[in-house]
């Protein structure tokens, strides 16, 4: 019985063990080279895709083994966590999540590699060391690339994704003219917010404005700030208590965000 309870525990400790090398993670040797490359450098804020490509050799030069793995971090958008490498490279995509800024992308793989601790010289009495001569001045030498195996095991790259203020607002009316006979006395106004780039912005608050003579129109908002969503649009609403049987007229709206660089806009609605 005890030899039977004796194989059963060692046969646990060798499954045990071997399901732990199983989850160990195949990385390069400490010391190894790890170079990342961001390609494009920009992309827009919704939904914007880089390709970040890692290039590992290891200490004496010669990419690393298929399969090694790679782990890349982010402090903006969304970053696949591994890649493994083919003839020493991997590559994962960065994908912009709305977020406009500047993503600092990781790649890590092995670490530094641990210098080796020298031995105490044995001097004339044994274990003490022998005393160092006096110190002479040192050649002026050329600099030189880093030895093999000086490698950290890690590299950084930067992406820009979007940007990270508004410049420009695109306002529009749909329909642009309320008609008399019209069954619904409304006009869906959407405001576009960009930055330089073309790529619009979410989260920022848009002030919407009518001015119209008599005043019978009205916002949905009330003139609170309403938000734009990830595609950058702020939706608003006009209406219009103008009665049906009166002259034609206009009402101009506005939509302006708290950069007082960013040009107002404007859409001007006919009703009736």
């Amino acid at each position: 019985m005890k030899v039977f309870v004796r194989l059963a525990i060692g046969f646990l400790l060798l499954t045990a063990a071997h399901v732990a090398c199983q989850r160990g993670l195949f990385t390069a040797p400490p010391g190894s080279t790890l170079t990342l490359v961001a390609n494009p450098t920009f992309i827009p804020a919704n939904g914007g895709v880089s390709v970040i490509t890692a290039f590992v050799t290891e200490p004496a030069g010669t990419p690393v083994a298929d399969g090694t793995i790679v782990q890349f971090f982010t402090t903006l958008g969304t970053i696949d966590r591994e890649g493994r490498t083919n003839d020493g490279v991997a590559r994962v995509n960065l994908v912009s999540d709305n977020r406009s800024g500047v993503a600092t992308v990781t790649g890590i793989s092995g670490g530094q590699a641990v210098a080796p601790v020298p031995s105490p010289t044995a001097g004339a009495f044994g274990l003490f060391p022998s005393p160092s001569p006096s110190p002479s001045p040192s050649p002026i030498v050329s600099p030189s690339p880093p030895p093999p195996g000086s490698g950290t095991g890690s590299a950084t790259v930067m992406v820009t994704i979007g940007s990270v203020a508004p410049t420009h607002i695109i306002l529009t009316a749909d329909p642009p003219q309320i008609r008399s006979d019209a069954p619904q006395r409304v006009s869906r106004l959407v405001a576009n917010v960009l930055d330089a780039n073309g790529n619009p912005i979410a989260n920022v608050p848009v002030i919407f404005a009518v001015t119209a003579t008599p005043p019978t129109e009205t916002l949905a908002s009330g003139g609170a700030p309403v938000f734009t969503d990830t595609n950058g649009q702020a939706v608003d609403q006009l209406q219009t208590s103008y009665p049906r049987d009166a002259d034609p007229k206009t009402a101009s709206v506005t939509a302006t965000v708290s950069n007082p660089s960013v040009p107002v806009a404007t859409v001007v609605v006919a009703i009736n």
